[in-house]
């Protein structure tokens, strides 16, 4: 049976060039998960700040602005079968659909220059610095977090044909761990919603 809470773990671990260390830089869950942070927070500001060079944001809200009232004028007119008003916003339709496009490219440049050093980083430097897990949560999250399944496979258990220990391979020693990868993703989404509103670089949704 295939245990698909270790599973995003297990496909992670066959990523090239990553090597969890077993003798992280700070042993402790509460140093790491704080300098974890720390560092997750530092990589959402640098994007914020990328992006803010990168792609206008003022004029991203008025393309915004703009195609949203045209897709609800457009949508109350199908709705009351105005053919003529229809017709009518029809001829725009081509430039909303283009403006909407140059938005979406603008919102993808500074992801691809971010993309590409954040994933070294994650390759080479936070799994040597880190190891696999560097916090400790109350409460059990799905795939972001050790389950009791998780620490009974990683702990090393003793054999009953010799006195030897049986070394398993795994990073989970009680429930509740959290995930590197698990972490910095956690951490990102609680603030990545501040770090725009500190920088202003919210971008609207299309």
């Amino acid at each position: 049976m295939i245990d698909l809470f270790s599973l995003p773990e297990r496909l992670i671990l066959q990523f090239p060039g990553i090597h969890y260390t077993q003798h992280p830089i700070f042993p402790d869950m509460f140093t790491s998960a704080v300098i974890a942070a720390i560092i997750a927070i530092a990589l959402n500001l640098a994007m914020a700040l990328l992006r803010r060079k990168t792609t206008n944001i003022e004029k991203m809200k008025t393309v915004m602005k703009e195609t949203g009232e045209w897709r609800k004028k457009y949508t109350e007119a199908i709705k009351k079968r105005d053919k003529q008003q229809i017709e009518e916003l029809k001829k725009k339709q081509s430039q909303m659909q283009k403006m909407s496009m140059e938005m979406q490219q603008q919102q993808m440049r500074p992801m691809m220059l971010y993309m590409i050093p954040s994933f070294m980083l994650w390759i080479f430097l936070f799994p040597a610095i880190f190891g696999q897990t560097v916090a400790l949560s109350p409460i059990a999250i799905p795939y972001l977090t050790c389950s009791d399944e998780n620490v009974r496979l990683d702990t090393p258990v003793q054999t009953t044909n010799s006195t030897n220990t049986e070394v398993k391979q795994g990073p989970c020693k009680v429930p509740g761990q959290v995930f590197l990868w698990g972490w910095f993703l956690l951490v990102n989404f609680a603030f990545s919603g501040i770090v725009a509103k500190v920088t202003n670089t919210s971008i609207p949704t299309f």
